[in-house]
């Protein structure tokens, strides 16, 4: 197995999953943007039709750096989703594509998602593919409070490699979004993956002028990892960067670029 699969995760509980734009991967909750590959229900909140590009390396590590592009649209019965992303080398590489389905029932949101991830392993392995179901519900207790659930391959697939399978993520996430002020607002995530990987996240983003946002955050996931970021907000037009220093295997970089029609 590459070595890859052995680094300590970033932002995200494994590398299947990329990360997202909110700092300290903290999306859970968040209905103001759709992450893909995150939380289907923040799906309910999208514009009428938008698009996004995203990329996102570890440790300066060109072999370690994954590509995203999704897509979102709406109608009077449904919000949809599509967005595929890519991880990895020539020798070793993770793909995933996925579509996304949410819909909004007063307070509640429900959001369900089916991915198809393949991994590829090399010539002798060749491509390996499997179907895995995603869910996610926000409950909006006040305009200002939000809580979000979403779990990932609930029913803890397997891969099959050659000769040995390998288990697969099954994670699930619980968190709250609070919006204390009309500029300001806090976010707390935890995630546990069956396969005894755990992580705690809290972030915080400052609306600074209409035009930007900042952010810092912090997480544990065996290691303390501080996170900063910001966020440029023009018309449709949306930037997000962020920045996370792991203190044994130095920084990862993401850069979200999005836009939306109204």
């Amino acid at each position: 197995m590459p070595f890859v699969l052995c680094l300590p995760c970033s932002a995200q509980v494994t590398e299947v999953i990329p990360g997202s734009p909110f700092v300290a991967n903290t999306a859970t909750a968040r209905t103001d943007y759709w992450a893909a590959f995150h939380n289907p229900a923040s799906l309910v909140q999208e514009e009428r039709f938008g698009v996004a590009l995203q990329y996102e390396n570890k440790y300066l590590t060109g072999e370690l750096s994954t590509e995203l592009v999704q897509a979102s649209f709406t109608n009077q019965y449904v919000n949809a989703g599509v967005a595929y992303s890519f991880f990895g080398y020539s020798k070793y590489s993770e793909m995933m594509a996925a579509v996304a389905l949410a819909r909004q029932f007063g307070r509640f949101s429900l959001g369900l998602q089916a991915n198809l991830l393949c991994v590829y392993a090399g010539e002798s392995v060749g491509y390996r593919c499997t179907a895995v179901p995603q869910i996610g519900a926000v409950v909006n207790i006040t305009p200002a409070f939000a809580l979000g659930f979403q779990t990932f391959n609930p029913f803890v697939q397997s891969l099959k490699l050659t000769e040995t399978r390998r288990q697969l993520p099954a994670i699930y996430s619980l968190g709250f979004d609070y919006h204390f002020r009309p500029n300001m607002r806090w976010d707390v995530q935890a995630d546990y993956d069956i396969n005894n990987t755990f992580r705690v996240a809290t972030g915080y983003e400052w609306r600074a002028v209409e035009q930007l946002t900042l952010k810092m955050g912090v997480y544990y996931q065996r290691y303390v990892v501080t996170c900063i970021g910001f966020g440029l907000h023009f018309a449709g037009f949306q930037t997000n960067v962020s920045a996370e220093l792991h203190p044994v295997l130095g920084v990862n970089l993401l850069c979200h670029l999005s836009y939306a029609w109204k």
